[in-house]
């Protein structure tokens, strides 16, 4: 996000400096206009004075000394008076001729055409012959225009004018030179400046992300540790105070509080030894060995190993399996039988626990092809999930009953996942708890 805005600043300075350089251009150029119209203007009327002068040069001697020289002296008057043009005449036998540039401001008089505008000068002669009336045109460029002018002064003779015209003078050209390489200079500054900082402000960001992921660590840590303390210290709190009650009572009630002190230690010692036992399901990863199971029976063979605590609590587990799935299953390698029974013993263990106080209860075991999985379900009729925990349903150390780890549904978690699946509460289930599990179908 960062290094997107700052490039589009940098590229906002750019544009920025783009469009001064070509609003410099601009002002420049709308005053190069107004002398380009004016040479056009101007030049048009020189022409006129060499075709009013034109009828003053010995036409009948034109190829003698004579005739040249009032041929030149006609276009030298015409152009005296304006400085940076140049002409002469031209007809298609003799090409140009009478060239004179009464204005140069080189030494010595300049009488020779320039060479590389003859074809332009030519073809412009040509036209205004064709056409009978004066022409012009104009050839643009960065530092000056030319203007070339031609019109007839005679039958099959035509004059003609160039002007240069400086589009942007010596100095403005210097200055804005200047100034666009002070602009670029500056662009190139600031997006060292701007890469600089960014390469900073990344590496701190780098540097601020691994605190953060430090720091949630660190906390998921001391929730853990938090979660650890509080499930071991009960058991170790109630073995105590058995202990204690035992050591203190009379001798002739010592030996029974000694028996029950140690009925009730093993039970707190099986306790903490499931809390181990799930901790280290969690930390320790393994690869599923999937193979093909034949789905109704070892879902029935699910139920059936909690079938007989579900009716001490007034609990019937009932299968829903879609019809034809388990000849589907049979032959496609789903998961890893040991490992899902796992799960859906932790399901069935947490379901029985949630299930409607008092009875009857109800709790679903079942299954169905989705979108290209096995959905697997365990659902009972209690109280649901409170709010406040569907957040973190899943979390180790979650739990929401007393004497519980809050490691089943962990443990499910993680090997659900580690067949490439997904587990939710399924928030549709209004009525109850209704945990999914989602398998890849192959």
């Amino acid at each position: 996000m960062l290094k997107r805005d700052l490039l589009w600043s940098w590229a906002a300075i750019a544009a920025m400096v783009a469009l001064l350089i070509w609003l410099l251009l601009q002002l420049g150029r709308q005053g190069a206009d107004a002398q380009i119209v004016a040479a056009r203007t101007r030049a048009g009327a020189l022409c006129q004075i060499m075709r009013a002068g034109s009828g003053k040069m010995a036409l009948g001697d034109t190829n003698g000394a004579i005739g040249a020289a009032v041929e030149r002296a006609v276009v030298d008057m015409a152009l005296r008076e304006d400085a940076g043009v140049e002409g002469g005449l031209w007809t298609e036998e003799r090409g140009v001729f009478a060239y004179a540039f009464p204005t140069y401001d080189g030494s010595g008089v300049k009488d020779d055409a320039p060479a590389a505008e003859l074809p332009r000068i030519t073809t412009l002669a040509r036209r205004t012959l064709a056409v009978g009336a004066g022409v012009d045109e104009v050839r643009p460029g960065l530092r000056e225009a030319v203007v070339y002018t031609a019109c007839p002064v005679a039958t099959g003779m035509a004059g003609w004018t160039m002007t240069r015209v400086a589009t942007i003078a010596d100095s403005a050209l210097n200055h804005l030179i200047l100034a666009v390489s002070l602009l670029l200079g500056s662009l190139v500054m600031a997006g060292a400046w701007f890469a600089f900082l960014l390469m900073r402000w990344g590496r701190e960001a780098q540097r601020l992300s691994e605190l953060l992921v430090a720091s949630e660590r660190m906390a998921a840590l001391g929730g853990l540790a938090a979660g650890l303390a509080h499930e071991i210290r009960n058991p170790l709190g109630t073995i105590r105070m058995k202990a204690e009650n035992a050591l203190a009572a009379p001798p002739a009630k010592r030996q029974a509080r000694t028996e029950a002190a140690l009925q009730t230690t093993l039970g707190q010692v099986q306790r903490l030894e499931t809390l181990v036992s799930s901790l280290l399901a969690l930390t320790q990863s393994f690869h599923p060995r999937r193979a093909p199971v034949a789905l109704a029976g070892w879902l029935e063979q699910c139920r059936l190993t909690h079938a007989e605590a579900a009716a001490e609590m007034a609990v019937t587990i009932t299968l829903d399996v879609e019809a034809g799935l388990d000849q589907a299953t049979r032959d496609i390698a789903l998961f890893d039988a040991a490992h899902m029974e796992r799960v859906i013993d932790n399901l069935l263990l947490n379901a029985l626990t949630h299930a409607r106080a008092g009875g009857p209860g109800h709790i679903v075991l079942g299954a169905a092809r989705g979108d290209a999985c096995l959905r697997l379900w365990v659902s009972d009729d209690g109280s649901g999930v409170p709010p406040p925990l569907r957040a973190t349903l899943f979390d180790p150390l979650v739990t929401g009953r007393a004497g519980g780890t809050g490691l089943g549904l962990a443990v499910v978690r993680e090997v659900v996942q580690a067949h490439g699946g997904s587990v939710a509460l399924d928030p549709a289930h209004t009525h109850g708890t209704r945990i999914v599990l989602e398998l890849p179908w192959p």
